[in-house]
């Protein structure tokens, strides 16, 4: 990605010049060569034109006979070398335009993936989908037929009307008398054009967003008879996307649309001017046929290069929004001078002072201080939004607080280098957050250069050969979308392996059982025992055995700690950790 990438105002020129200094720059040698070949294509039609004047004033005219085969070999072999130019300078366009799309998504999506957790949460899926593979290849069609067609027909259209001039200037000026007409029509439709190119590719990214919802959320659509709702709302986006392709190629269409009225009045005046003078023997019937057939000619490649003016509207407007998601940036980043991670991290306590942090206008976290002591399990409990999973995004930098210091022995997270300081941490939640691999795949993410030995360890201790030895493949066997493939308790148990196999010494649990039956919890918690062994834990309790079972108990309310301490301690106080085990905010198992 362009590293001088810089805001500014997303005029035509600027988006022109960054794409073209960005992305096909590179491959300006290749762009050089079917510029050349486009030129040879384009030009063949000036000298076709040309050729019909000696065809009807020395052949047919003088009915010199040995003549015609020379003239028809010429004929041909223009054809030929038309033929031959356009194919390589199409295979050079392709080969260019297939690299720059790869190059486009390639930044996209690892752009994409240095923003903040907030972009995502204000872009969803199928919104991000649709700008880089929708906008991306809609940029590239438009951007490469500008390219070609505009060389080609530029090249044909310059030759065409030298061919007209030589043989009349005052035929050629009554030829394109009525362009100027065209110049205010232009300028009307080069905004109805924009306006609903660009309703067309944000109800593209609607509808990806609509069918990433319906998809995923297949099954509660189902089981709450939402089918003919989602399909309402599916078609309301369709008809307006539907509405706003017809009216996007009705702009792009009525340039070429006018060329050939314009045209019209042209022809009307060379049959009126032209026409007089072969009649009255001041021009030749060659002159007559070689300039009318370089008009006929000329059109065609106008009518093209007119539609031109609103493929660069369509491509204006997915170059912009493919801008707009490159001009993002993630707050969070690197400092300039990184510390290393403490020396002992397995000894280290991690530390809140004073922490505030609010998603927009809500509070969550309001001076926030506690200690996690190294080696000890320690429990985060509360009602639903009191912060709890927002500790543990603070505390892998996922978001940074508003203020105060997160420390980690005696190092400020802050001033840790990312990639190191996520390193210190093995995560399994309840979304166990696996992909449409293979079972092997999704445990290696904890550490993709594992050795076999190390795999087997993990898989052991994690009590995965319980299940996959009755799957056809094994390990290998998919584990399906998102872990549909297999089981709540199995997903789960993948997920303790990766984090076994990751082996970082700060463990972060988002109670990966509370979901789970009792059979499937008995065996999950067995796997659990193996990650748990001489690391610093940090959980979010869902269920009173595991809070009893702690070494320390934190009470988030309030965006605060408002009460800590052991499991009997609490509960004889009588503060809010008892009022939720009453009220069973804990499930008792």
């Amino acid at each position: 990605m362009n590293s001088n990438f810089k805001s500014e105002p997303d005029t035509p020129y600027r988006l022109a010049k960054w794409y073209a200094r960005t992305y096909l720059k590179r491959y300006a040698g290749h762009i050089i060569a079917a510029f050349i070949f486009m030129s040879i294509q384009g030009g063949t039609l000036g000298l076709l034109s040309y050729m019909i004047k000696p065809m009807f004033d020395d052949v047919f005219s003088l009915k010199k006979t040995e003549m015609l085969h020379w003239v028809g070999l010429l004929v041909l072999s223009l054809f030929v070398i038309r033929g031959l130019a356009g194919f390589v300078q199409r295979i050079i366009t392709a080969w260019i335009g297939e690299r720059v799309l790869l190059a486009l998504r390639n930044d996209l999506m690892r752009h994409v993936l240095t923003l903040d957790s907030v972009y995502f949460d204000d872009n969803p899926p199928g919104r991000l989908l649709d700008r880089i593979l929708g906008d991306s290849v809609a940029l590239n069609q438009a951007w490469f037929g500008l390219l070609s067609t505009g060389v080609r027909d530029g090249i044909s259209v310059i030759a065409l009307l030298w061919v007209a001039f030589s043989i009349d200037i005052l035929w050629t000026f009554v030829a394109v008398a009525g362009a100027p007409l065209l110049i205010l029509p232009v300028i009307k439709v080069h905004g109805f054009t924009r306006k609903f190119a660009k309703t067309l590719r944000e109800t593209a990214g609607e509808i990806s967003m609509r069918l990433d919802e319906i998809f995923h959320g297949i099954h509660a659509i189902k089981l709450n008879l939402h089918e003919e709702l989602q399909m309402d709302r599916f078609l309301d986006k369709s008809r307006i996307y539907r509405r706003a392709a017809v009216r996007t190629v009705a702009g792009q269409a009525s340039l070429p649309a006018l060329v050939d009225i314009v045209a019209g009045i042209g022809f009307l005046g060379i049959l009126m001017i032209a026409g007089r003078d072969v009649i009255d023997g001041s021009r030749t019937v060659g002159d007559f046929m070689s300039f009318f057939t370089a008009v006929v000619l000329l059109f065609d490649p106008v009518r093209r290069i007119g539609g031109l003016t609103g493929a660069w509207q369509v491509a204006r407007v997915s170059l912009g929004r493919l801008r707009e998601v490159l001009s993002n940036r993630p707050e969070i980043v690197n400092p300039i001078r990184p510390e290393p991670p403490p020396a002992d991290i397995a000894a280290s306590d991690i530390v809140f002072e004073n922490v505030d942090f609010s998603y927009g206008d809500m509070q969550v976290l309001s001076g926030l201080s506690f200690r996690a002591v190294a080696g000890k399990t320690t429990a985060l409990v509360g009602v639903s939004g009191a912060g709890k999973s927002t500790v543990f995004n603070l505390l892998t930098r996922i978001v940074d607080p508003d203020s105060g210091t997160i420390l980690i022995g005696d190092r400020n997270i802050s001033a840790m280098d990312i990639a190191s300081l996520r390193n210190c941490f093995s995560v399994v939640s309840q979304d166990s957050w696996l992909f449409d691999e293979s079972i092997r795949e999704n445990i290696l993410l904890g550490k993709p250069d594992a050795t076999a030995a190390e795999l087997k360890n993990a898989v052991d201790a994690a009590l995965i050969a319980e299940f996959t030895d009755n799957l056809p493949g094994g390990l290998d066997a998919p584990a399906g979308v998102r872990g549909g493939n297999l089981s709540g308790g199995q997903r789960q148990r993948v997920a303790i392996a990766r984090a076994l196999l990751r082996n970082a010494p700060i463990l972060l649990l988002d109670e990966p059982t509370s979901a789970l039956d009792a059979q499937s919890e008995e065996i999950v918690q067995q796997a659990l025992a193996s990650l748990l062994d001489g690391r610093t834990i940090l959980t979010i309790s869902h269920r009173l055995a595991t809070a009893r079972d702690a070494d320390q108990i934190l009470v988030l309310g309030g965006g605060e700690i408002s009460e800590e301490g052991k499991h009997e301690d609490l509960l004889m106080n009588g503060g809010l950790y008892a009022q939720l085990c009453e009220t069973q905010v804990f499930t008792a198992n």
